[in-house]
């Protein structure tokens, strides 16, 4: 479950543990054919390890902010 809330978190989503259960399971259930829906039920505020972390505040400009995005795959 770790590795599929560090997943999350990679996509942007601030989940507690237990609320990455349900894309655990699928990544477990192998290769699926039909379109699936994950729900999450909780945010990351009961894991306070997770924003243990702090990071450099960035610019606000949005020609930053897209740079920001592009840099990791986003077209922006």
């Amino acid at each position: 479950m770790r590795a599929a809330q560090g997943e999350l978190a990679a996509a942007g989503l601030w989940v507690e543990l237990s609320a990455a259960a349900g894309l655990a399971g699928l990544r477990q259930a192998g290769d699926v054919e039909e379109p699936v829906v994950c729900v999450s039920t909780s945010s990351g505020f009961k894991d306070t390890s997770v924003g243990s972390r702090v990071s450099e505040p960035d610019d606000p400009a949005w020609d930053q902010v897209c740079r920001r995005l592009r840099a990791v795959g986003i077209d922006a």
